[in-house]
């Protein structure tokens, strides 16, 4: 049986009932969104000296017309409920500080764009960042994976959520930020099956491909060129990371850079730790020079079974989510035409300036 992981809107009398039977913790909302929407649209008053403005009669006229438009939000893994405006003006403050870096009819294109996330390890992080800067109200993310502790370097969950579906974990977090989103989960992960299906039916305008299985990369990009779709994906490098943007909406027809042969001809011939390991190393970070030391270091000792997984960061994966961000944002708005990109990504190449006494 599916955990809940969606909210829950519910009417004034169902909100009273549900109080009275159970231990809730209620949130209004409403009030102080109500004086941050007036000083949205009367700029005139923001920073008025002792909260002027809410004294005012054009504030008392505002609070008539907009007192009864709220909506009561049912969130049953917290047993909370938050009294909220509706979904248009809860959009509106949610994006309000994005202005004028966003304008507002950038906002609108970022809103309606429909990206799907496989994979929630560095994805979630992706997913996360995305709803947070009011991008993709309609997502699709997928994970056949269950919350470890493990994940919890580089997962933004908690303790309390160990055993829960990564994509359970991921859209109450999406919800919790949005609660007018519309999460679609993959709890089974992806397949070509079900990922042709959700292209066939024009579900989606643009993929984050942060999956493990290198087959499934292969079947996504393939799939993609088919419905001429982009694909992103984002590559931990120890501290850093490398971003692919494969622009097959645009004509784009090689995979990591080569033809499909090559890897139809690959996965043939079986795929050995040492395998995906050259394969990481050459065609997604881009040769042995451009690998973080550690991580070189590592590989023999995954492969020799004296670690776990290859190893990743928390800074990094959070990384991923801003750079795939910023990337969807330029796809997406048009800013950015080229077809195939291969970025490198790091901290430590950050140059400090001397400090100033």
């Amino acid at each position: 049986m599916m955990l809940e992981y969606k909210p829950i809107i519910l009417s004034e009398v169902e909100t009273k009932k549900l109080i009275r039977q159970k231990n809730i913790n209620f949130v209004d909302a409403f009030s102080s969104q109500l004086e941050e929407l007036f000083e949205i649209e009367n700029t005139e008053y923001v920073q008025s000296v002792g909260e002027e403005a809410f004294k005012t009669e054009k504030f008392s006229n505002f609070l008539k017309k907009a007192k009864n438009k709220y909506v009561y939000i049912f969130y049953p893994w917290s047993s909370s409920v938050v009294k909220t405006v509706k979904k248009d003006d809860y959009l509106k403050l949610k994006t309000n500080r994005n202005k004028d870096l966003i304008t507002e009819e950038e906002q609108k294109v970022l809103r309606n764009a429909r990206v799907a996330v496989f994979g929630m390890s560095v994805g979630s992080n992706i997913a996360l960042v995305l709803t947070q800067a009011g991008i993709a109200n309609e997502i699709t993310i997928s994970d056949f994976d269950i919350l470890n502790t493990t994940n919890l370097n580089r997962i933004i969950a908690g303790s309390h959520q160990i055993g829960l579906s990564k994509c359970v974990v991921a859209a109450r977090r999406i919800y919790e930020d949005n609660p007018f989103a519309q999460v679609r989960i993959l709890p089974e992960g992806v397949n070509k099956k079900n990922i042709e299906k959700l292209l066939k039916r024009k579900k989606l305008d643009l993929i984050v491909d942060e999956i493990d299985s290198m087959s499934i990369k292969i079947d996504i990009r393939v799939l993609a060129q088919k419905y001429k779709v982009p694909v992103v994906m984002v590559t931990d490098n120890g501290d850093g990371i490398v971003l692919h943007i494969e622009r097959y909406d645009l004509a784009h027809r090689k995979i990591f850079g080569k033809e499909k042969k090559y890897f139809e001809s690959l996965l043939a011939s079986g795929l050995s730790k040492e395998k995906i390991a050259e394969f990481i190393i050459s065609d997604i970070v881009g040769g042995i020079d451009k690998v973080d030391k550690r991580m070189v270091a590592s590989v023999g000792r995954v492969i020799k079974k004296e670690l776990v997984s290859w190893p990743q960061l928390g800074s990094a994966a959070i990384l991923a989510g801003v750079v795939a961000t910023y990337a969807i944002k330029q796809i997406v708005l048009g800013y950015d035409k080229r077809v195939d990109v291969r970025g490198h990504i790091s901290p430590t190449e950050i140059t400090y300036g001397a400090h100033i006494k």
